[in-house]
């Protein structure tokens, strides 16, 4: 009789722990489902914006195996993504002792940060390693982040025997290799930064004497010794030049000719897969650079150059650095225009670059002019800037080529090396080199008094709620 008596309650007591059981195993699985769905949602940047609501709720049911009749309502920005998830679950033995069915509701959001400055980037939207390390090259950014814009499964791609190093890397496609940390995959497509960026107006011809724009410096500066001695060196180099031409051709004319036109014969690397452009506009060493247009490009043979601050208008020809110059901008911007406008560093070659602080093109170092409104302000497409050869390229500010590959090979190469505040956004990049080869990029444009760098990088997503 005690029995019959107790086991009703007894009864309901241990269906309802049943039952109460259930329900919380249900929410939790509602919640892990709900998290893994709002991050994969708001990771997953290959997606149009409008199709990110379906996609969370694919998500869900694929990751949910519990037996509640929910809801789902999503709502959907740029860069979050909130799902609930809303419904009853149907008891077990609540109806026998006249419980209704609960309701079991759960909510999860989660944002993508985007905090990380951008210090190598590929504008190129469709291409196989749009950034490519590769050979003996040691690339450390670790305060800013590598992007590729490239929807391209490799678009980030690395046999280097070093793994790069960045703050993250992150492509619209996918990467290929070692990476510290790992490349993330599905980034969303990045805007150019600068395409609003005007390019100045280019002269359609050098209406400025090219001794007027390089001038030596003042002998009470370099001292007249070592002026006195330029001047014999250079008397000399041409004495040989002249007779070195008589002797193979026995013509006094042509040694003549020779003798007033010398130009020191560049050298070039002997690791470049192609012969580059050197511009015939050169300059020697202990000179001063004004601002100015240099048609047909402008060649940097000498020690002790100096540009003085202001633009400089590189036009249908290559700025060039060789046979082991030494050269320092301050407050300078190098505009590339027209045909044959790239950058090129090598044969131990120094440049110590610093983009301007202020004005229209404030931030940028050097930038290729491709305003699509004035066909001689656009390069030609598929050109190439190159630093190799052991040159060596410190910059402050942003070197921006939207319609060239750059280039980073050869022997101990040096890019960027105690440069606080450098960026580098082009078509594609080539990141390589032999044994020695470095490239240390960094981020600190308030140390060093110059606009921000742009763009910034997602951060990967955290959950918010």
């Amino acid at each position: 009789m005690i029995f019959a008596l107790v086991a009703v309650p007894l009864l309901g007591l241990v269906s309802a722990s049943i039952d109460f059981s259930s329900v919380l195993s249900e929410k939790q699985s509602v919640k892990g489902a709900l998290d893994a769905a709002v991050i994969a949602a708001v990771n997953n940047n290959a997606i149009p914006l409008d199709e990110k609501d379906a996609f969370a709720k694919a998500f869900f049911e694929a990751n949910y195996d519990g037996r509640a009749d929910l809801t789902l309502t999503a709502v959907i920005e740029e860069s979050e993504v909130v799902l609930a998830a809303n419904g009853t679950i149907e008891l077990s033995f609540g109806q026998l002792i006249g419980m209704d069915d609960p309701i079991v509701g759960a909510r999860s959001a989660a944002k993508i940060a985007t905090e990380n400055t951008i210090c190598l980037m590929s504008l190129n939207e469709t291409d196989a390693r749009s950034i490519l390390f590769d050979g003996g090259i040691n690339y450390a950014s670790p305060s800013c982040s590598v992007y590729s814009n490239s929807s391209n499964g490799s678009a980030i791609y690395s046999t280097a025997s070093y793994a790069p190093e960045a703050k993250s890397f992150c492509a619209v496609g996918g990467a290929y290799g070692d990476f510290l940390p790992y490349a993330k995959g599905e980034c969303k497509t990045l805007d150019d930064p600068y395409a609003s960026t005007p390019a100045p107006i280019i002269p359609s011809a050098c209406t400025v004497p090219k001794s007027d724009l390089i001038v030596l410096k003042d002998e009470s500066i370099v001292g007249s010794d070592v002026l006195m001695q330029m001047q014999r060196d250079l008397f000399e180099a041409r004495l040989a030049s002249a007779f070195s031409v008589f002797q193979q051709t026995q013509s006094l004319r042509a040694a003549v000719d020779d003798f007033f036109s010398f130009a020191t014969v560049p050298v070039y690397d002997t690791d470049a897969s192609r012969t580059l452009q050197v511009s015939e506009n050169r300059t020697g060493s202990y000179v001063d650079i004004k601002p100015g247009t240099f048609c047909g490009g402008l060649t940097i043979d000498g020690i002790d150059v100096d540009f003085l601050p202001g633009e400089y208008i590189i036009k249908d020809g290559p700025l060039s650095f060789i046979n082991g110059a030494e050269a320092v901008a301050e407050g300078v911007t190098f505009v590339l225009a027209g045909e044959g406008a790239v950058l090129n560093i090598q044969s131990q070659a120094q440049l110590s670059l610093r983009a301007p602080n202020s004005g229209a093109r404030k931030g940028l170092a050097v930038m290729e002019a491709v305003d699509k409104s004035e066909p001689g302000n656009r390069t030609v497409d598929t050109q190439r800037s190159l630093v190799s050869g052991g040159g060596s390229l410190k910059v402050t500010g942003v070197v921006y080529l939207p319609e060239q590959t750059l280039e980073i090979r050869g022997q101990g190469t040096s890019v960027g090396s105690m440069a606080p505040a450098t960026g580098f956004i082009a078509d594609k990049l080539h990141i390589g080199g032999t044994a020695g080869a470095k490239m240390v990029v960094s981020v600190d444009h308030q140390s060093e008094n110059v606009p921000p760098i742009q763009p910034r990088s997602e951060d990967g997503a955290r959950l918010t709620r």
